[in-house]
């Protein structure tokens, strides 16, 4: 196990711990930044007694990540919902840190958004696709066969999509079950739990797993939720994400203990061989230090796990 896990475990706590584990403060600072913590573990450091040990120089580096992750997330998310007056006729579904930052964590700043995504169903994407043109965004790419595209205002991305992950066939369960979030528009909503899951899991299998541990913390709180196991498990294999949900329900009580029986719950049944080749690249996701992996690795595992 890694020597910084215990650290980054009491760190992705939405709880206030009493200690920091024992670690390289160093190499935890480059890591926590690394995957998409540090904003989180700067509030552990400002705003608990946990800061009151720990040197200046590693809480101000934080700190600088807190407040750029808040000013960060309020641009994103005052743009999308100015781009989407624009199409308020159109249905969408938020997806990723867009639908995860105020439903799965307590506070704006501990989800850095990142990149804007929305599913559109692809016989609403001209339609939609016109009216943020109209909006001022530029078309900038379009991918897998029209099932993707891209716009620009500036800067800012907003990437649109049809289905669970970037580049999958529309999925129907995603609209018709979705939650409204009215704040976006009268027909934006976020996925319910067993799509936002499948969702997240289908971008780790197109990551092979290797994936920042935000997208890990993201899974601790959706496995948190009311969940319907069976149906989750159902819909994984009908879509060719098995192997992809059996690696996440590994690796993320690996990382996150509390939810191991939520995990257990999730987890498909795969043949022996099939487990084993799985188990493998997941072994190889383990250790949150390892930043880079060899290319031919990589792929390799990226054959194995990407949804089919």
């Amino acid at each position: 196990m890694s020597p910084l896990l215990p650290a980054l475990r009491a760190l992705c706590s939405f709880e206030a711990v009493s200690e920091l584990p024992a670690c390289d403060l160093d190499e935890l600072a480059g890591v926590l930044v690394a995957h998409g913590l540090a904003p989180l573990a700067s509030w552990h450091c400002e705003q608990t007694r946990l800061g009151a040990g720990l040197p200046d120089r590693f809480r101000e580096g934080l700190l600088g990540h807190y407040t750029g992750t808040v000013n960060d997330n309020v641009l994103r998310l005052v743009t999308l919902r100015n781009a989407l007056k624009d199409v308020a006729e159109v249905p969408v579904v938020l997806l990723d840190g867009a639908a995860y930052v105020d439903w799965l964590y307590p506070h704006m700043a501990w989800r850095p958004v990142s990149d804007l995504r929305l599913a559109v169903r692809g016989a609403d994407g001209r339609r939609f696709a016109d009216g943020l043109q109209r909006g001022g965004m530029k078309l900038v790419r379009t991918g897998h066969q029209g099932r993707t595209a891209v716009f620009a205002d500036g800067p800012m991305e907003l990437a649109l999509q049809e289905g669970l992950w970037a580049g999958a066939a529309e999925d129907d369960a995603l609209y018709t079950r979705a939650t409204p979030a009215k704040a976006f528009g009268p027909l934006a909503g976020r996925p319910a739990p067993e799509e936002a899951l499948l969702c997240a899991v289908g971008d780790l299998g197109q990551a092979a797993l290797w994936a920042p541990l935000i997208r890990y913390l993201d899974l601790r709180e959706l496995l948190r939720l009311p969940l319907d196991a069976g149906a989750v498990k159902a819909r994984a294999a009908s879509l060719g994400l098995s192997r992809a949900l059996y690696g996440a329900a590994l690796l993320t009580p690996f990382f996150f203990p509390e939810v191991a029986d939520a995990a257990a719950s999730v987890r498909p049944a795969l043949g022996a061989l099939e487990r084993a080749a799985v188990e493998q690249v997941a072994d190889g996701a383990r250790d949150p230090g390892r930043l880079r992996h060899l290319r031919g690795a990589e792929a390799a595992a990226r054959m194995l796990i990407s949804p089919a």
